[in-house]
């Protein structure tokens, strides 16, 4: 569990129980429900038909239908981006990390119900104060995690040595969160072509490009 999921579930620290399994149905019929009718139609009453519980398991759980649509869309958010960023940190190199980054990104379906939900907290983050800080503590992580990387990819020589991380984290991570939002609206948008050009600005030049420079 991601912080900002923590900081929205009600019962963060609860150790494992028999539980556990009705509330990942409950979780997952509310995220469901989101992307197919929106927020502000969903109803505890819905979810719990749709998990095949008692509705008043959904309270017991989760307090209220806000705590509830929030934790399920903090999930939704927290799965997205991690299948986004998780092949970057764990790639053999920054620049195979980033090739499989950008096709994580150019597999993102807008129409998907994963789609649509990250769509609806986008949107529910600019009304309710929570959920936008919870994409925000999401976002801080990814950047440091970023960050980090792009530090032991420039100690490696695999990326410019004069490349600021903590900087380049966050214009790193802004490009990447706005070509899923442009995938939403242009789901051609050609990331081939931002590949070359990422690779231009992050990567050192070769022997060729040097030796212009110095002949300037």
């Amino acid at each position: 569990m991601t912080k900002s999921v923590a900081q929205l579930d009600p019962n963060p620290g609860a150790p494992p129980s028999r539980g556990d399994e009705t509330r990942r149905r409950i979780l997952d019929a509310a995220g469901m429900l989101v992307a197919e009718r929106g927020w502000g139609a969903v109803s505890t009453r819905l979810v719990a038909d749709r998990a095949g519980v008692n509705q008043a398991l959904v309270h017991y759980h989760f307090g209220s239908k806000e705590a509830l649509l929030r934790l399920a869309v903090a999930r939704a958010i927290d799965a997205e981006i991690a299948a986004a960023v998780e092949p970057m940190l764990v790639a053999p190199s920054f620049e195979e990390g980033l090739d499989a980054t950008l096709a994580a990104i150019g597999r993102f379906d807008p129409a998907s119900p994963s789609g649509v939900l990250l769509a609806e907290a986008m949107l529910r983050a600019t009304r309710d104060p929570l959920v936008g800080e919870s994409i925000a503590t999401e976002l801080a992580t990814f950047r440091a995690l970023l960050a980090d990387r792009l530090r032991a990819a420039r100690d490696a020589g695999e990326v410019r040595a004069d490349l600021d991380p903590a900087a380049t984290a966050t214009a790193l991570a802004a490009l990447l969160d706005g070509l899923l939002l442009h995938r939403i609206a242009d789901p051609a948008i050609d990331l081939g072509s931002l590949r070359a050009a990422l690779g231009r600005m992050l990567t050192p030049p070769g022997p060729a490009e040097r030796s212009r420079g110095r002949s300037r």
